[in-house]
């Protein structure tokens, strides 16, 4: 190992003499890798350059230029991590700026890209949903929690745009769907015989908020379904 497996190579070495001697100095620094960035630290860099200079051949010795490139190369790589370590910084300071504004939205009912119903029986609930493309056949869907579907209907030709219907909670078994959540899912045929997806809407209260895996805003909706807080369209 050399200081020029670090980057690109600009000179010919005593390879076996530099690889046993940079061995023995990374070890003995490993300690004080930055473990964080995957980068060796400044102090490692300087022993393993300084460990490669005194085993070069007396022959071919390394040009200047090529020693000040590599300086040039580490110090841009070590800016680069800090660049992206204040980034990772910026957005999560921004994330939970925004999880606090966002408080403000619980106890409201908001709509939002997403395909959860909060049904109560003996009611109706109000499916809304948007089509891209005109469609000469449209299905729609009703699922119960464990994803078995309860209901299904053909909405025959429906134009580009938003649409909505009616579901009176009645299970394709003729029994009235009980009190619970649900999901619901519209596909179509277009004029041409393409698929067409529709693009179902929530509606709902929102009951807490949450992070994802990546920290961005999530929201927790009265339905069982929990979105995030971008995909919300409208504000009650």
């Amino acid at each position: 190992m050399s200081v020029n497996s670090l980057f690109a190579s600009t000179n010919n070495t005593n390879a076996a003499s530099v690889a046993s001697s940079t061995a023995n100095a990374a070890a003995s620094t490993a300690s004080s890798a930055n473990s964080n960035s995957g980068l060796v630290s400044a102090s490692t860099f300087m022993q393993l350059m300084v460990t490669q200079l005194e085993n070069q051949d007396p022959l071919n010795p390394q040009s200047s230029s090529a020693s000040l490139a590599q300086l040039a190369q580490f110090d841009s790589l070590n800016q680069l991590n800090t660049v992206n370590s204040n980034l990772s910084t910026l957005v999560s300071d921004l994330n939970q700026s925004t999880l606090g504004s966002a408080v403000n939205m619980i106890g409201k009912t908001v709509q939002a890209n997403g395909n959860g119903i909060s049904y109560s029986s003996g009611s109706t609930a109000s499916l809304q949903y948007s089509l891209p493309q005109n469609a000469s056949s449209v299905a729609l869907d009703v699922y119960d929690t464990s994803g078995n579907l309860v209901y299904n209907t053909n909405l025959g030709t429906q134009n580009s745009g938003s649409q909505s219907f009616t579901w009176d909670g009645m299970e394709n078994s003729g029994q009235t769907a009980p009190t619970g959540n649900y999901t619901f899912s519209v596909s179509g045929t277009g004029s041409n015989g393409s698929t067409v997806t529709g693009t179902t809407l929530t509606n709902a209260t929102v009951t807490g908020l949450s992070t994802s895996s990546s920290g961005g805003v999530q929201v927790e909706l009265s339905n069982g379904t929990t979105v995030p807080l971008s995909s919300v369209t409208n504000v009650g």
